[in-house]
């Protein structure tokens, strides 16, 4: 994952041994890894069996950095109104494709190159929102087919190469609410949506970032939310991960373990696995 200020993806033409990748540079580590280092680390996690999903954030920039040179050189991109988030609906003037098709060619670009297993699309992906305020532009439900046909144009890039397509949900949202903003899980997951990851932060936003709104985003809400979503993709195909809290040195909060353990076990039973939030961030300081 890229994090918030997407360059390496949007920009990448061709496999440079030598040249920066720009990855984790607001990590833990801040380290600029190489072409060649981010392709022997792929060979080596599938050399232990596992597979390497590419992450994609839709965001206009991470503050206090600028946007990045490629989203500069595309102003058709623009930020929705109240929100770090671009609107995805666009036709790129100097690629003459839709957004969505640019997304799906650069995922192949990647896999060509580094032989990747999946996309997973980040932050803004998922209907209309905004993180400092995530009921506004919950008037978007008209957007649900724009949406699932984002979905459904990526998918088809994805897999045609056998990858699996991973995308986070809309701020742990119940499926009701999360229609609103324009994201209908069901839709996405008959568009080809394989993964649902479903945002569980009781400790980084019921504590913390969105502590004035702990009654919607604490444990207890959490789970009561996950079991909707998982009732309303039975039947679907598309497997649901719940992130775990661990530690996330950019955004400056850390969990504590003794909550990390209820929230897994209120969690696990409703969901098929875990994503772990950040483990490089855990890697990185042992």
């Amino acid at each position: 994952m890229e994090d918030r200020h997407p360059q390496f993806f949007l920009s990448f033409r061709e496999y440079t041994p030598r040249a920066d990748t720009g990855l984790d540079r607001h990590g833990p580590l801040h380290r600029w890894s190489t072409q060649r280092d981010l392709l022997e680390l792929v060979g080596a996690l599938h050399a232990q069996g596992i597979r390497v999903v590419i992450g994609c954030w839709n965001y206009g920039g991470w503050w206090p950095l600028p946007p990045s040179r490629w989203l500069r050189g595309h102003p058709e991109l623009r930020r929705v109104p109240g929100s770090a988030d671009l609107n995805p609906f666009v036709r790129l003037t100097r690629e003459g494709v839709s957004y969505a098709e640019y997304i799906g060619c650069q995922y192949e670009r990647l896999r060509a190159a580094f032989g990747f297993d999946g996309l997973m699309l980040g932050d803004g992906f998922c209907g209309f929102g905004s993180f400092v305020a995530p009921d506004l532009h919950s008037d978007r439900a008209d957007t649900i087919p724009q949406w699932t046909e984002f979905y459904r144009t990526v998918a088809t890039h994805v897999h045609a190469s056998n990858g699996v397509l991973v995308a986070y949900d809309y701020m742990g949202f119940p499926p009701r609410d999360a229609r609103r903003h324009g994201a209908d899980y069901r839709a996405l997951a008959g568009a080809g949506l394989d993964i649902l990851v479903y945002q569980a932060y009781p400790q980084a936003w019921g504590r913390y970032w969105l502590a004035e709104q702990r009654g919607r985003f604490g444990l207890h809400a959490c789970a009561r939310n996950l079991a909707t979503v998982r009732a309303a993709l039975t039947g679907t195909g598309t497997r649901i991960l719940y992130t775990v809290e661990l530690m996330d040195s950019v955004e400056r909060w850390t969990a504590e373990a003794p909550s990390t353990s209820r929230q897994m076990v209120a969690l696990d039973p409703l969901a098929d696995g875990r994503f772990l939030v950040w483990a490089n961030d855990l890697f990185a300081r042992r």
